[in-house]
């Protein structure tokens, strides 16, 4: 479901009201957007349809820590979570290479740099930084973007999305989710928070065991 058809379900759930104003459009988009970030912090940590691949390129070993064997890496600017850093990777699309997973002990992730112990055996490869044009070693991050903000009219395709980033059976939840926080937001509501609260905590539940066999 596309965002306008989520806001009519929603709608259709809540007041069946036949036309709704702009300003009960934009109040059922925030309460969406709501339930949006709640359930994308869930699906960050493990559903792997969201994950998106991109060079970080070295850029300096710094020497605050006392130890000029960590380098720095410059981490994707649209980084929410890292989920996997690769060395031995030329290419995002290779499927048959000799690929390094660097493990979670051997990296640190911190104010957007990824820093590892360069000197540590693993095997760098280099390639040209499209930013100055110089050969540089780098990492292959696998990462989960920031979440879009979902909008019925896109004017920013980087910040902006219409399409939930969810498998199509779990877009309900979103509408579950803004039930939710219109019924708390309504307080002639109250009898029916109850009820909704507790299918929106279920599907939370639902939507992490989803994520956790990696579908």
């Amino acid at each position: 479901m596309n965002v306008t058809e989520l806001i009519e379900l929603t709608n259709r759930l809540s007041t069946d009201k036949s036309e709704l104003t702009p300003k009960e459009r934009a109040a059922y988009l925030q309460y969406l957007n709501m339930a949006n970030d709640e359930l994308y912090e869930i699906a960050s940590s493990g559903l792997k349809t969201i994950l998106q691949g991109e060079y970080a390129y070295f850029n300096y070993a710094p020497t605050t820590w006392g130890d000029n064997d960590i380098g720095a890496f410059k981490a994707p600017a649209d980084l929410f979570k890292l989920d996997t850093v690769v060395a031995g990777r030329t290419s995002l699309k290779q499927a048959n290479h000799t690929i390094v997973n660097i493990a979670p002990d051997e990296y640190v992730f911190r104010d957007k740099w990824i820093y590892t112990n360069i000197t540590s055996g693993i095997k760098y490869q280099t390639r040209i930084d499209p930013t100055d044009n110089v050969n540089k070693r780098f990492l292959t991050a696998f990462y989960v973007p920031n979440p879009k903000r979902l909008v019925e009219e896109i004017n920013d395709d980087n910040l902006e999305t219409d399409t939930p980033v969810y498998p199509l059976p779990y877009h309900i939840f979103l509408v579950h989710g803004a039930l939710y926080y219109f019924y708390f937001s309504n307080k002639v509501f109250m009898d029916k928070m109850a009820y909704i609260r507790n299918v929106w905590e279920k599907d939370k539940e639902t939507l992490a065991k989803f994520k956790n066999y990696g579908l």
